[in-house]
């Protein structure tokens, strides 16, 4: 049986498409941990203070044990570039629960996300903004949010949790963007993870570490593997992952079918609030990827408030869809997402509509 997963996990590395964040100075070769963390000093002050980077901090060089990654599908972000790391101590692994649900992690492991744009006006230079942590602690995921300084010599703490702007100008394809960035408060970081019901920062879940979202190849420095089975021979994971993951796609690639990347949008960026215990549990629909109720999803589902379409998504009319017209503004009483973006995201309203008109259902 292990065999067979190995050589499963194998075809689908060789057939899924590269991701699009490619690490190229990216050290993975040793899984030794040179380091531990102690929680009960968590959070420190500095970004620096964890030691998960050598070299020059801002260049995100890993140490080793530290591995980046990527989902094949990300949540929008003002257009923002990521860098993803996880950390876990040593002899530890994650268990598998379902495919669209996160890895159970450990106590102690460490997600680690950085938030960068590339093309800075007036300059055209890279900036960091933000490193977000998600530390599991005895009681959960805790989160902690850590500001870069002007000189990108080092990420503070934001002790006091509520939140910073940043305005930012840059280049995107060409061209010119400007956005008064926001860095999440603790609630905000709250909002987007919660999985309990409540206003509790415990009990956290994390968004990306679906396995859903890395059954594909990642580029690493000299060569490119299927995310699980690195994590796998880092140790990070054990035997129990199933033969069979219905796995999400990269939204932005065009060889993949239409409604596969329109899923996989909507689960990376509605699915984490529309689920069961999520902020938007009240609501009826849950735009999870493995969601096979098509009324559930969405697809000719009434909503609540008919001032922005009589339904979610209503089949071969985007326009009159509330999903499209809510996507499509800034307002924050109607946009959705409700936090995480100051701009509309063109590419995904433009990727929903051809998904939307592309569907033949009457809903009468």
């Amino acid at each position: 049986m292990m065999i067979k997963k190995i050589l499963f996990l194998l075809v689908i590395s060789l057939l899924a498409a590269c991701a699009k964040e490619e690490y190229s100075s990216i050290q993975t070769e040793s899984t030794a941990n040179t380091f531990t963390l102690d929680l009960t000093k968590v959070p420190y002050s500095k970004l620096s203070d964890y030691r998960f980077f050598s070299g020059v901090l801002k260049d995100l060089n890993p140490e080793n044990g530290v591995l980046p990654f990527a989902p094949a599908s990300a949540l929008f972000t003002n257009y923002a570039k990521k860098k993803r790391f996880i950390w876990m101590p040593k002899n530890t692994t994650a268990t598998f629960a379902t495919s669209d649900q996160s890895f159970d992690f450990p106590v102690g492991t460490v997600l680690i996300k950085s938030f960068y744009y590339e093309n800075v006006q007036p300059s055209n230079s890279t900036m960091l903004i933000e490193t977000r942590l998600l530390v599991k602690k005895e009681n959960g995921f805790q989160a902690y949010v850590y500001v870069w300084n002007d000189a990108q010599s080092e990420a503070i703490l934001d002790g006091e949790q509520q939140g910073v702007f940043k305005s930012i100008t840059w280049l995107e394809k060409g061209i010119e963007k400007s956005v008064d960035y926001k860095i999440p408060s603790q609630t905000e970081c709250v909002t987007c993870h919660k999985t309990n019901g409540n206003a509790s920062s415990a009990g956290l879940s994390p968004i990306s570490t679906k396995p859903q979202n890395l059954n594909f190849t990642f580029q690493y420095e000299n060569t490119a593997e299927n995310q699980l089975i690195k994590w796998k021979s880092m140790g990070f994971l054990g035997n129990d992952i199933p033969t069979s993951i219905n796995s999400t796609v990269n939204w932005e690639d065009n060889n993949q079918a239409l409604e596969s990347r329109a899923r996989s949008y909507i689960d990376a960026n509605c699915a984490h609030c529309h689920q069961q215990n999520g902020y938007c549990d009240y609501t009826p629909q849950r735009f999870n990827f493995s969601t096979t109720n098509v009324n559930t999803f969405g697809i000719c589902l009434p909503t609540t408030n008919q001032q922005y379409g009589k339904y979610i998504f209503q089949p071969g009319n985007a326009d009159k869809s509330a999903a499209i017209n809510r996507m499509n503004s800034n307002l924050g009483s109607v946009k959705m997402p409700i936090i995480g973006r100051n701009i509309i995201h063109a590419e995904g309203v433009q990727l929903l509509t051809d998904y939307i008109n592309s569907l033949q259902k009457n809903c009468n």
